[in-house]
Formats: structure tokens, sequence, C-alpha cells
């Protein structure tokens, strides 16, 4: 890994947060490569081609969120595993916050990132459920 790949590893989960503070789906939906797959809890998978589909899945999720309280996400625990030159599974911890830096809700989850004109994008995601 080159110190300009660990740069973009660095700034998508940096913008990712800056994305999440403005609960703008369509803002957050940029950090993501069409097509995209969400793995969730259970059978939950979707697929996206579309950006307008993809904006409205998280713009469900920043709706939901915000309702819970939630003003901010943090991350923490990254980790990086290269698969081959040109992708990488980055791993965080996410911990999303009210108002008064209070926990309302985490999880760890699995980004899939491939790199393209010195950024990095996710094409697909996984929770870890059970955790």
């Amino acid at each position: 890994m080159d110190e300009g790949q660990k740069t973009a590893i660095k700034e998508f989960f940096e913008d990712f947060v800056t994305a999440f503070s403005s609960f703008d789906g369509g803002l957050v939906a940029t950090k993501f490569s069409l097509p995209y797959m969400a793995k969730g809890p259970g059978d939950s998978c979707n697929v996206f081609s579309l950006r307008s589909q993809l904006a409205e899945y998280f713009q469900s999720y920043l709706d939901e969120y915000h309702s819970q309280g939630c003003r901010e996400c943090r991350y923490s625990n990254l980790s990086v595993n290269w698969l081959g030159s040109e992708s990488v599974v980055a791993t965080v911890t996410w911990n999303l916050v009210d108002a008064s830096s209070v926990s309302v809700t985490s999880w760890s989850e699995s980004y899939m990132l491939a790199f393209a004109n010195g950024s990095a994008l996710a094409f697909a995601t996984v929770d870890h459920v059970g955790e």
C-alpha cells in the first residue's frame, strides 16, 4: 500500500463522517460506486444500480438515526486488509452520538474499497452482525 492509498482510505472515512453529519442521503451516496451492495443482518442484502435508489436507501437510515437523537457519527478501530493491489477491505467501528456526545448506537462494518483517480469508493459493505 502506498502513501496515496493510505491517505485515500482515511479520506474516505473522514468524508463519510462529514457527509453523514449533513443528514443528506444524496451526499452520503457519493462515497459509493455503482453498482453497490449492502449486506445487513439475516437475509438482508440490497444491490443498487441507480444513484437515486442509493440516496433513498441512505436517507431512510439517516432519518431513523436522526429520530433516535443521533447528531454525529464517529469511527474507530480502522483495520485494512488488501485484496491485491487495487482493492481493500477496511473495517471500522461506528459510534453514533447525540448532541451531548452520548452514544446512541454502535456497530462494526466492513467496506470493500476500490481506488480510482486517487480516491477510494465503496462498492460493497457488510455489517458485522452478532458482535
